[in-house]
């Protein structure tokens, strides 16, 4: 008897996996369709400043207002199409991979930080090879080496406050404060990912800055940071508020009602 019920217990734990891994897609999907025009917005104004070609709050002005005025326009422009797929792309891959790990009783976070780690390390930085081309002056040149080192270095660090670690501060405060695991969840996905643009906006604009003037010394490049370091930053903070703050609570959320619905 019991060898009989073992194939059908099989089968329903794979319909299930097959089930949860078609709610991460979905969740995935939504809460990049919600959040990658917002993101391309920033990050095309970031670059086009940096390179000289707009100044950061004429390209977010300009941006924002096409967003409400002509939001089916935006929604076709080649920076936002490449911004949807890097976020549907990483968020599948954190998804799945947690679900995954989870079915096999397996602890799920190093396999989520790995597995969404390299997928959205190697797509952010060819997005951004991207928007450096189509936003900065002049025809497209090679792209430096030394480009996509930072980028990769930058991307590195935005996973890990984004996926891995706030779960570790969020036990540490339900740990040490009177808060919810929910208010615990919600700060943690929202201030880990900005703090962390203190260090990581150095990074990218010394990424941008060898590509817009690679001949220039390394005090040059220290002023062009230390120039545009705060208005970059903060625009940052911005963008990785719906990326990966509001972007993270959104894709959580969903994928927790759905699977309360249907699994």
């Amino acid at each position: 008897m019991q060898a009989q019920l073992e194939p059908q217990r099989q089968r329903s734990k794979l319909s299930e996996l097959g089930l949860g891994l078609s709610i991460d897609c979905v969740a995935a999907l939504a809460t990049s369709a919600a959040v990658s025009p917002f993101v391309a917005i920033i990050d095309r104004s970031i670059i086009s400043n940096a390179s000289g070609r707009m100044p950061l709050m004429a390209g977010l002005a300009d941006g924002f207002r096409t967003l409400v005025t002509r939001p089916s326009v935006l929604a076709r422009q080649p920076s936002v199409l490449a911004v949807f797929s890097v976020y549907a792309i990483t968020y599948i891959t954190a998804n799945s991979s947690e679900t995954i790990a989870l079915s096999t009783n397996s602890d799920p976070l190093l396999p989520k930080f790995i597995a969404s780690s390299t997928v959205n390390i190697a797509a952010c930085v060819y997005k951004d090879k991207l928007l450096t081309h189509w936003c900065s002056l002049g025809p497209a040149r090679p792209f430096p080496m030394s480009s996509y080192g930072l980028f990769g270095l930058r991307d590195s660090l935005t996973v890990a406050a984004s996926f891995s670690l706030p779960p570790f501060l969020s036990a540490s405060l339900q740990k040490n404060s009177s808060l919810s695991k929910t208010s615990c969840d919600s700060i943690s996905q929202l201030a880990l990912p900005c703090m962390v643009q203190f260090i990581s906006t150095p990074i990218h604009l010394f990424g941008l800055d060898y590509y817009n003037h690679p001949s220039a010394t390394v005090m040059q490049r220290v002023q062009v940071v230390k120039r545009d370091i705060i208005p970059a930053t903060l625009a940052r903070m911005g963008r990785i508020l719906p990326a990966f703050g509001f972007g993270g609570l959104v894709n959580n959320k969903t994928r927790s009602t759905l699977k309360q619905w249907m699994l």
